[in-house]
């Protein structure tokens, strides 16, 4: 009887270990994003970080995850009404910290649809959102409701967006909240304009927009 090669538990083991590995370097890559607009780079950081890159890019296949492709027939409309539930049925980790780090089985609630083969949604696995294909996802049973909450931005986000992972928002601009975070009025957020996904404090530059239950 043959068997399959590709599929024994060394092979899914390696498989496991390489989306690990991206999903690190695009945290890695925010991190030291960060350190550079702050002035807190250092001269030890810089050496190890062109090591690294010198190592990768010894095999560039790590980084090279090729991102969903633009639509060819037709458009869907941006912005979804109603968020949806998706299961992640296979891995997906695009070329930057703007795409969507899935493994199977991740629950993620989609926003949007770019076109047809691309969408924008949250994994609640990893509180993170970005671009994924939809191809990799399958419609499933709502989860449990979840009260829906907009912010009205009152200002630009100037100062605030101080990272790449930080959500950056214009006057007038709707922000839905995907996941409230630790930190007080810290919040992960879908802007309903731009369809950029990221954090941002609900304390600045914010008004709760108020909703009215049915009478």
């Amino acid at each position: 009887m043959e068997t399959d090669s590709e599929s024994g538990p060394a092979n899914l083991d390696i498989k496991l270990v390489k989306i690990d590995v991206k999903m690190q370097i695009r945290t890695l890559y925010a991190k030291v994003t960060f350190l550079q607009e702050t002035g807190g780079m250092t001269e030890e950081i810089e050496r190890m970080m062109m090591e690294l890159i010198a190592l990768c890019n010894k095999d560039d296949t790590l980084l090279t995850t090729r991102p969903p492709a633009a639509a060819a027939v037709r458009v869907f409309p941006k912005f979804l009404l109603k968020a949806v539930t998706m299961q992640a049925q296979s891995e997906y980790a695009g070329p930057d910290w703007k795409h969507l780090l899935i493994m199977p089985g991740d629950i993620i609630v989609v926003y949007a649809y770019i076109n047809e083969l691309a969408a924008i949604g949250f994994n609640t696995r990893t509180n993170l959102g970005g671009l994924f294909p939809v191809d990799s996802v399958m419609k499933v049973e709502p989860q449990p409701h979840e009260k829906t909450e907009i912010f009205l931005a009152t200002k630009s986000s100037g100062q605030h967006a101080s990272s790449p992972s930080s959500l950056a928002y214009d006057t007038g601009q709707y922000v839905r909240v995907c996941r409230w975070e630790k930190v007080l009025s810290g919040a992960y957020g879908f802007n309903l304009s731009t369809l950029a996904m990221g954090r941002f404090n609900a304390k600045f530059d914010f008004k709760k927009i108020e909703w009215h239950g049915e009478a």
